[in-house]
């Protein structure tokens, strides 16, 4: 399927696409201040800059975007058929990347939890994911 944008429109559209501030990032903010637990955001001195970090039980958060980040399976991590061998090589990049980042970051003892922007979570959810690695909330 061709793209219905021009080179130099599609161009300005996926430059303005922003790494953080970002929907999922806002909704797991509002989960983690109502669970009663203050994260740190964008630690850039980590490997991967994490979206959250919980310091005391040492639990990393990510955000991921499903195309950026080749979520499997997800529609919305459809490539463009234009340039498309540029774009399997930025993705599998991606992911290669996440990948190391995560290993790293579990080699320091970390445990590391991972929520995709297609996926909608509620506080519930969200809670007991926390619960899994050891987070402990009196909620």
């Amino acid at each position: 399927m061709a793209d219905v944008f021009d080179r130099k429109k599609r161009s300005q559209i996926m430059a303005s696409i922003r790494g953080s501030g970002t929907s999922i990032e806002r909704s797991l903010s509002r989960h983690l201040r109502e669970l009663g637990i203050k994260p740190r955001c964008h630690q850039k001195h980590l490997p991967g800059s994490p979206d959250f970090v919980l310091y005391r039980q040492k639990v990393i958060i990510f955000t991921n975007g499903s195309f950026w980040h080749g979520h499997e399976k997800c529609k919305r991590a459809v490539l463009p058929t234009t340039n498309r061998t540029f774009w399997e090589h930025k993705v599998s990049n991606n992911i290669r990347r996440d990948r190391r980042q995560c290993r790293l970051l579990r080699k320091m003892g970390w445990s590391v939890i991972t929520f995709w922007s297609c996926k909608k979570i509620s506080v519930q959810n969200f809670a007991a994911r926390l619960r899994r690695v050891g987070v402990k909330i009196s909620v």
